[in-house]
């Protein structure tokens, strides 16, 4: 926060401040500088990463990555080739407090769908992604952007957390020679 308020108020400004602060204790640890707590931290963190918590880390950062792209993606789409969509929908939902006034029939003209069928009906499918991204913009409209904002943050927080613990897992894994010593 004091980086943001006094340096730099785009996101790219905060990258890598807490990795750092991290790669910092890191460090120093190694260099033997934290005393006792740099033992117990670096034989902590060795433990945690390389061992089965370490794979699951690294699965569980790489699906938050995919959800946090795909909802950026979700967002610009429906800002942009739903946008007029997202517009009569949004209209319809918070201009007319009256739920009677919303029948299936506008929903079907809005989103093209053949009357008779119903939008969760099979052959529907393909409207997923209209259905995904309108709500999601309508919900980052709601907010006043701030969904993007956070989305962007978690995302490189994510890439973040999984560059430190690929890293980690790499320089600090014990080399072959030794092994075979």
């Amino acid at each position: 926060m004091v980086f943001y308020a006094y340096f730099s108020a785009h996101w790219i400004g905060s990258l890598g401040l807490v990795s750092s602060l991290m790669f910092v204790l890191i460090f120093l640890a190694h260099k033997q500088r934290l005393g006792r707590f740099g033992v117990l931290f670096l034989s902590q963190l060795t433990k945690t990463i390389k061992g089965k918590s370490g794979k699951i880390a690294i699965a569980f950062s790489l699906v938050l990555i995919a959800y946090f792209a795909s909802t950026l993606v979700w967002i610009e789409r429906g800002n942009t080739i739903y946008h007029d969509e997202k517009n009569l929908i949004s209209q319809s939902i918070f201009s007319n407090y009256d739920s009677n006034k919303i029948s299936p029939s506008d929903i079907h003209k809005i989103m093209i769908i053949k009357q008779g069928n119903t939008i969760i009906d099979a052959s529907n499918v393909s409207y997923a992604d209209q259905i995904i991204s309108m709500t999601y913009a309508i919900m980052n409209d709601m907010m006043g952007g701030w969904m993007v904002n956070l989305d962007m943050i978690l995302l490189v927080e994510q890439f973040e957390f999984l560059g430190f613990v690929v890293l980690y897992r790499k320089i600090y894994s014990p080399s072959k020679t030794l092994l075979s010593n």
